[in-house]
């Protein structure tokens, strides 16, 4: 088996990464790109009780259980499969419920820690940070925690203005100088997802040949 073509998509929160890397999918789609979301990596807090795990810091890499990561993310450029956690982000738990994870010819990691570990780095062929002003993306996190997470707008601002604004500077910016390509995603940029689509399909061609 060939070894997969690994891409790792990081920003900041609220920057576009999941819709870049859909679209990204769908450009890619006879190559059946398999996506990994570094979100379902959070620790288990279910030993917390509900107060205290309100509290945790989810913008610093730590949060993240990076040994379960870089070991299913080994595995799968191995070609074996695995089963994923999921993670559930109104109780800040892990679920029972995983997914189960098979190779393929592109692999993708999307998520604001995937280019936060050096042990990872490695593993990638192509690097992307999507790069977007932090007045744009604090809008578009406050509409996603309050739609999809069911959280409060009061807790989306407080969470902002006590940590994720701090650790957006402290961790996730600087990772910028690691990408091999920095898309601007203020708006829709197709330009941007066809030409890195080409770049990955013609890789894999290359490495079929």
């Amino acid at each position: 088996m060939l070894a997969p073509f690994m891409v790792a998509v990081s920003g900041g929160s609220g920057s576009g990464k999941t819709t870049f890397v859909s679209k990204l999918k769908e450009r890619l789609d006879t190559q059946r790109p398999l996506i990994i979301n570094i979100d379902h990596y959070y620790k288990d807090l279910a030993h917390l009780d509900p107060e205290e795990r309100a509290r945790c810091n989810f913008d610093d890499p730590e949060s993240i259980e990076k040994a379960l990561l870089y070991k299913q993310v080994s595995q799968l450029q191995s070609g074996q499969c695995v089963e994923r956690p999921s993670y559930d982000f109104a109780t800040h738990t892990r679920t029972e419920i995983t997914e189960l994870l098979e190779p393929s010819p592109v692999i993708i990691m999307d998520g604001i820690f995937s280019l936060c570990f050096p042990e990872l780095l490695q593993l990638f062929d192509l690097k992307i940070f999507i790069d977007v002003d932090d007045d744009v993306r604090v809008v578009r996190r406050i509409r996603r925690d309050t739609a999809e997470r069911g959280r409060s707008f009061e807790s989306c601002s407080s969470q902002y203005l006590g940590s994720v604004k701090a650790m957006h500077r402290k961790h996730i910016e600087p990772t910028k100088v690691s990408a091999d390509i920095v898309v601007p995603w203020h708006n829709m940029n197709e330009r941007a997802v066809g030409y890195i689509a080409d770049l990955i399909s013609l890789s894999v061609q290359r490495r079929m040949a």
